[in-house]
């Protein structure tokens, strides 16, 4: 029921549907709960664990409104089950980003992808982390260019934490990825699902001519409605299998709202400084929300 509950397609994308599909298809199980399995069987007490976060929306580059507050739910429960989260973004996102999550950690990595992959090894060599989760990140297209949904070429001004998904999974880390769109660090693993169902996703407006479509893998694919929502869903499903009460509702979302739009965040859609998430208000968002927190405590 939590996978049902993030997957509402309330901002009418019209794609969330086949894509959730196909991600769902790469593993035969509920997404969030196998996410949170993976995560947990991976991982020990005291362990590290990445969370990537941060979408810029151009024309003004400024963060929006999703992914940020799911990467602090995210940080908020892993800590309660005794690991060690890190945030990662770029330097665009990162006031927005720590606002989400004042008292974690936050790391930036570069534009250029010379000095990624260096930040990429030093980190993956310091803190040695057995989970990378990804909360509506981009991903790089088969020509390592980045896009937002309307297939506007964003790379300049996106830090390269594609390196970090690349050289974890060749050192046997576990990666998780959340999206709601298909251009989204993990989505990879539904690449040509996205090519086929998602507006730009085979051929984009910029000259690459790569699509939207991310290329960089994830070993777990969580597909929502908003990206926000799978996260909650994992950590939900975390709080699950730990015997723990989960505690974000609507009330705690419009504070981490409210805190993120004072630091710049914008919704996407109207891109507006405004608390709304993927052009919902928050009244409609809060119903998504409670309905997580309502089905994982009954």
């Amino acid at each position: 029921m939590i996978d049902q509950a993030v997957s509402i397609d309330l901002p009418a994308r019209r794609v969330v549907r086949q894509l959730y599909d196909a991600a769902f298809a790469t593993v035969g199980n509920p997404l969030c709960l196998t996410a949170a399995k993976k995560i947990m069987g991976a991982s020990k007490n005291g362990d590290y664990a990445l969370i990537l976060t941060g979408f810029p929306i151009p024309p003004l580059n400024i963060a929006e409104t999703d992914g940020p507050l799911g990467a602090a739910v995210m940080a908020q429960t892993l800590q309660l089950i005794g690991l060690k989260p890190i945030l990662v973004t770029d330097d665009l996102c990162s006031k927005v980003v720590r606002a989400a999550a004042p008292k974690t950690e936050l790391v930036k990595m570069p534009v250029d992808a010379e000095k990624a992959r260096l930040v990429t090894e030093q980190l993956l060599l310091e803190y040695n982390p057995s989970a990378l989760i990804a909360i509506e990140r981009p991903g790089w297209n088969s020509k390592q260019e980045y896009h937002n949904m309307r297939g506007l070429n964003i790379s300049s001004v996106v830090g390269k934490t594609d390196y970090l998904f690349e050289l974890g999974r060749k050192n046997g880390i576990l990666t998780i990825g959340i999206g709601d769109g298909g251009n989204e660090l993990g989505c990879g693993l539904i690449r040509e699902a996205v090519r086929k169902h998602v507006p730009y996703g085979a051929r984009c407006q910029c000259p690459c001519n790569g699509g939207i479509a991310a290329a960089t893998l994830a070993d777990v694919l969580v597909v929502a409605g908003v990206s926000n929502w799978g996260a909650y869903g994992i950590a939900a499903c975390l709080n699950l299998l730990k015997g723990l009460e989960y505690k974000h509702n609507r009330q705690s979302e419009l504070q981490l709202l409210n805190r993120v739009v004072k630091a710049g965040a914008i919704d996407s859609i109207s891109q507006e400084q405004k608390p709304f998430v993927d052009g919902l208000s928050p009244s409609l968002n809060g119903l998504v929300v409670d309905l997580i927190c309502t089905i994982t405590n009954a």
